[in-house]
């Protein structure tokens, strides 16, 4: 039995096992092609490295340009001008706007509403798909004047940025801020009235990166069960990549054994206290409190897009012209070093380690991605719902619901997901 699941980011297979009519096991099969991005930056001088990496992803390319940055100027003592890096904050910002947003009203909505589509859903409520993509539309605004453009920014560097606003173009972009809120706000009221697709207790640990400051975006380290891990003690010590035979990509597991979770929901669950006012009267008014489970991962998103914005909103109410918008760097390292950070990209904790050179060129690098660490929960929540029961059309839809409400990114060019059911004899 195959069917085709849509409302996700990527290329791969939901795979069904089942033995004597019942469910044993799922498990979610990845095939798209390597594409060897950790190879291709090696010998790169720095700042090729960061534009390159942007190119990893077209939703969520700001995250790895930053992390490449973050990690260098850390690594190198490059002093950044604040204003430049409040630049950085805001690109990044509106990126989990445009992800969250594409993600909650166009593919999870659909989903949760019961419709197949959202044209659909906007044939019984046809305000939703105009206001929908007039929130799109703010985000892709914003990140277009700064970041350049409104896929794969181009205006992040090591040191800063290459191009600021100016005061004329903040109070624009205030502008379009202040109309996005109130648009996320009034769709966030909408989406909060449903009731999830599917519920499941989970006491998976959730990983976030550590902030002291308020809402997670970045950092050097990582928050976990209450507990606070440098990312070489985390990355070099608890989590481990398996190479799964069905899958194309890694999959991570705490020691091997235990899968954890990634994303809008450990972000939300450990920092739900750091979100702005807004966005918690949002959810007070619907009822939501944390912890929301992996099925209500929607619920995080939408307090995150009003999060943002208003996060947005102050910032620019503060902005002025960087005086130097990008150092350079004079830094020079006798020995390789070796340059570790995280980003909270928009599905979760990014995390990447580089070894620079004494010529500042690029001698290795490691990309840790969301998805691939959010690979192994997805297969085992699916597999805790549905083991033992029969196997049936009801089945199938839920095990499509985990990977929608998880929304990986597996690919950008691809938007569909077969499904695949093993019988065993």
């Amino acid at each position: 039995m195959k069917s085709t699941l849509t409302l996700v980011e990527g290329e791969g297979s939901v795979v069904i096992v089942e033995r004597d009519g019942v469910v044993e096991r799922v498990y979610y099969e990845v095939t798209e092609a390597p594409r060897f991005f950790e190879y291709i930056a090696r010998g790169r001088e720095l700042q090729v490295v960061v534009d390159l990496l942007s190119r990893v992803c077209g939703l969520c390319g700001v995250s790895y340009a930053l992390l490449a940055a973050k990690a260098f100027e850390r690594c190198l003592g490059v002093e950044v001008d604040e204003q430049a890096d409040r630049l950085r904050e805001a690109l990044h910002l509106a990126e989990r706007v445009k992800s969250h947003a594409l993600h909650v009203f166009t593919m999870n909505l659909p989903e949760v509403a019961g419709s197949r589509s959202i044209l659909e859903l906007s044939s019984r409520n046809p305000g939703v798909l105009a206001k929908s993509l007039e929130l799109v539309g703010a985000a892709r605004r914003l990140m277009e004047a700064l970041g350049g453009r409104m896929h794969n920014a181009v205006n992040v560097g090591v040191g800063g940025v290459y191009k600021p606003i100016d005061l004329e173009e903040a109070r624009r972009l205030s502008r379009v801020i202040e109309s996005a809120l109130k648009v996320a706000i009034e769709l966030g009221s909408l989406v909060l009235s449903f009731e999830p697709r599917f519920r499941v207790e989970s006491s998976r640990p959730l990983l976030s990166v550590y902030s002291d400051r308020g809402y997670p975006h970045h950092g050097s380290k990582l928050l976990m069960s209450g507990r606070a891990y440098s990312l070489s003690e985390f990355y070099g010590a608890l989590a481990r990549s398996i190479q799964e035979e069905h899958s194309t990509a890694l999959h991570y597991r705490l020691y091997g054994v235990e899968s954890y979770i990634v994303g809008p929901l450990a972000r939300f669950n450990n920092y739900h206290h750091a979100l702005r006012k807004e966005a918690r009267e949002l959810l007070e008014s619907h009822g939501w409190s944390p912890p929301v489970t992996p099925g209500e991962s929607y619920v995080a998103r939408v307090a995150e897009i009003v999060d943002a914005l208003v996060e947005l909103r102050e910032l620019f109410e503060e902005y002025r012209p960087p005086s130097r918008p990008r150092a350079v760097v004079e830094e020079v390292v006798k020995e390789p070093a070796t340059c570790e950070y995280a980003v909270e990209a928009p599905r979760g904790v990014l995390y990447g380690r580089f070894v620079v050179g004494s010529d500042l060129k690029l001698l290795n690098c490691d990309l840790v991605t969301p998805t691939a660490q959010n690979l192994a929960a997805m297969g085992d929540i699916a597999t805790e719902i549905l083991r033992g029961r029969p196997l049936s059309e009801e089945a199938v839809k839920v095990a499509k619901s985990v990977a929608i409400a998880f929304d990986p990114c597996i690919s950008c060019s691809v938007h569909t997901l077969r499904v695949r059911i093993v019988k065993l004899r």
